[in-house]
């Protein structure tokens, strides 16, 4: 044959002894399609006259079963016209692995191992075949010699196809991994990229938030910050005259109970305080109007323990005395409710902060809701906000990334009622091991044709020049909570306005 080559193999034992030598005749694909189309010629030319081959001559019609997968086979077929489907099946799909024609063997396999029928042959097209057994095919071998030869060959060359199908197998496979590792890495990058990309859209929303929050920031600091120099300023000028003064009291423990009630003074409103100035210049008529305001603020104990010293006219320092250390008392108080107050915007605003790149902790998010409202007060002053959080469960999460989740809803709030109305926060659990919260306003709500894409990132009611934010902030807000394994969603407030609820898998120890 044109592509075929005669070579001598030589053939050796284990230990590398010749045993002798024998032909080697490899087939090019033109020799195997020759081979294949004499053998269908000669078997369709022997068949009117071969009553053995017409024995095992059969016909199939299209779709019907030839051979079914992991069924017992004890014959072997060989196609004389039409074509075949081989099937494999993968998770109850038939899988269309190859498609043989004339002059190939269906059932090779299992027909000289004995094993099960390793693959469907369904007919594509109305086919026939030569189906035989063992002992006929010995027979066929021997009554046709013309025949017996390139039955043979068609064998060798059918498992040898085999296996170098599945050596091409292997190694499309193997080329596959590569290919699926590589854009496995691809995809973790991407993920990698769109994670710090998600990171930083975060971080700019938050940092867009606290920038425009700043203003109120400053107000909130602002205001114990003045508190703390009016105390400081006030001790530095009467600490000198008292420390002079205190030796003229008859009782030296009096300023000590003074400077204690100060401490301890509760405050009173304005009107309590008018009423009480009336009284005590009613009472003490020679005394100046800015003494008769301090004394006001004494408790009915500690005017009583002052009542001498107010009726002496002769002794004014001794009443002043007293007057300051009270005075100099509530000053103490002041200096600590605002370097507490002061104390507590930083922790919140540190809080409020925090590196979401960090890793997540157990945190209680009340916590972070009461310091997401200290962080926006000013925002709030205008707003009468109700707050009722019960114990729940802790939650693992990241605590910046939720509490940037409650700017983004109450400030969206805000916005919606124009910074006054009634703003409702409430927290909760729910079944299965889910803890939930809600922020409700009074405003105008959300309207239907919005609720469905209203968490979008494409989707803003905010311009160029909105107050908060990017624009951006429930896209983000939805990303967080779904980062979390939570939920979110909105709906009507009965009474009117919008309800935003969220729900977070509670933490398991």
């Amino acid at each position: 044959m044109a592509n075929d080559e005669r070579r001598m193999q030589i053939l050796r034992n284990s230990r590398d002894q010749v045993l002798g030598q024998m032909d080697r005749i490899e087939y090019g694909a033109a020799g195997r399609r020759m081979d294949k189309d004499a053998f269908v010629k000669t078997i369709k030319e022997l068949l009117p006259g071969s009553e053995l081959l017409s024995r095992h001559h059969q016909t199939y019609e299209k779709g019907e079963i030839i051979l079914r997968e992991n069924q017992d086979n004890r014959r072997l077929f060989v196609i004389l016209s039409g074509s075949v489907n081989q099937l494999k099946k993968l998770d109850d799909i038939d899988i269309a692995i190859d498609l043989q024609g004339p002059g190939d063997f269906m059932g090779l396999l299992s027909f000289t191992t004995g094993q099960p029928v390793f693959t469907t042959a369904r007919a594509n097209t109305q086919v026939e075949v030569l189906r035989v057994g063992q002992s006929s095919l010995d027979k066929i071998q021997d009554g046709y010699p013309e025949i017996s030869k390139i039955i043979q060959r068609l064998i060798f060359y059918n498992l040898s196809e085999r296996y170098r199908r599945v050596v091409t197998l292997h190694m499309e496979v193997a080329q596959l991994s590569r290919e699926l590792e590589k854009e496995r890495n691809n995809l973790r990058n991407t993920i990698t990229e769109l994670e710090q990309t998600r990171n930083l859209l975060i971080n700019q929303e938050k940092m867009a938030t606290l920038g425009e929050l700043t203003a109120g920031l400053a107000h909130e600091i602002n205001n114990p910050a003045s508190a703390l120099l009016r105390s400081v300023d006030y001790l530095t000028r009467v600490l000198p005259e008292m420390a002079e003064q205190a030796g003229a009291l008859p009782d030296t423990g009096l300023v000590r109970a003074f400077l204690e009630a100060g401490l301890a003074r509760e405050m009173q409103s304005t009107g309590d305080q008018r009423n009480k100035m009336r009284e005590i210049q009613k009472k003490y008529p020679h005394l100046s109007r800015s003494v008769v305001r301090d004394m006001a603020e004494l408790s009915n104990e500690m005017l009583e323990k002052i009542e001498p010293y107010a009726n002496n006219s002769e002794k004014p320092l001794s009443l002043r005395l007293l007057l300051d250390s009270h005075q100099a008392g509530v000053f103490l108080g002041s200096i600590k409710l605002s370097t507490g107050r002061i104390g507590h915007l930083v922790k919140s605003l540190k809080s409020y902060s925090r590196d979401s790149r960090a890793e997540p902790e157990v945190a209680d998010i009340r916590l972070g809701i009461q310091e997401t409202l200290m962080i926006i007060g000013n925002r709030l002053r205008d707003v009468d906000v109700t707050v009722n959080l019960p114990e729940i469960p802790m939650v693992r999460c990241y605590v910046g990334e939720l509490n940037q989740v409650w700017t983004n809803i109450i400030i969206n709030a805000c916005d919606a009622m124009e910074d006054t109305g009634k703003l409702y926060i409430n927290c909760g659990t729910a079944a299965g091991d889910m803890v939930w919260v809600t922020i409700a306003d009074d405003g105008p709500g959300v309207p239907d044709n919005l609720k469905a894409k209203i968490f979008d990132s494409s989707f803003t009611t905010k311009t160029a020049g909105g107050e908060f934010g990017l624009g951006i902030g429930l896209a983000i807000t939805r990303s967080i909570i779904q980062k979390h394994s939570g939920t979110i969603s909105v709906r009507d407030r009965m009474g009117g306005g919008a309800e935003f609820i969220i729900h977070l898998p509670a933490y398991k120890k």
